[in-house]
């Protein structure tokens, strides 16, 4: 029973990291966000969901959360366009379970009895979300001021997947609040 806990201990802590979102802004601290009243939606060729479906969800969960933002959306001369893209990597991990059997110096060696290990090997999707937002400057030409990016571990069900997207935007649209209020990150 000694042995079980402490394994059941590493086994959580090591799970925790994958069940949670990473969350990260960046922006041009030099631009003036107070500014900021419209914005466009523009789909990009890096806009890329899997499906129109999925699309329509990241589309409309942006359009509402900057609208929650306070920003309202503009089909001529915005003051930021704002488009994502996303990107999904396998990842592999593996995972050893051992076992030693009693006898002399802690199970290990001749007088120790044997050692028992199994290795298993899963798969899982980290999929990640990426709001970029452009403002047009003084020469025309469309500049980022600000990406966000939400990183997670994909579940398999489109209702969980939206709950996840929701989680993310929600995250996403604080830390947006922060920046529009001059507040930073």
């Amino acid at each position: 029973m000694r042995k079980i806990v402490p394994l059941l201990v590493i086994m959580i802590v090591v799970s925790i990291p994958t069940l949670a979102q990473k969350i990260t802004i960046d922006y041009a601290h030099e631009f003036d966000f107070s500014l900021v009243e419209t914005f466009e939606y523009v789909r990009t060729p890096e806009t890329n969901a899997a499906d129109e479906i999925t699309d329509n969800r990241i589309k409309n969960a942006i359009i509402r959360e900057l609208a929650e933002g306070g920003l309202h959306s503009a089909s001529s001369d915005p003051d930021l366009f704002v488009t994502y893209h996303m990107t999904t990597k396998e990842n592999t991990v593996y995972n050893t379970t051992s076992f030693g059997y009693g006898g002399f110096y802690g199970g290990w060696g001749p007088l120790g009895g044997g050692m028992g290990a199994t290795t298993t090997a899963s798969t899982y999707t980290e999929g990640t979300l990426i709001i970029d937002a452009y403002a047009v400057d003084e020469t025309g030409a469309k500049k980022m001021v600000w990406r966000g990016t939400g990183t997670v571990t994909v579940k398999s069900k489109s209702e969980k997947q939206q709950k996840q997207l929701d989680k993310i935007l929600d995250k996403i649209g604080k830390k947006w609040g922060k920046i529009l209020a001059g507040q930073g990150k």
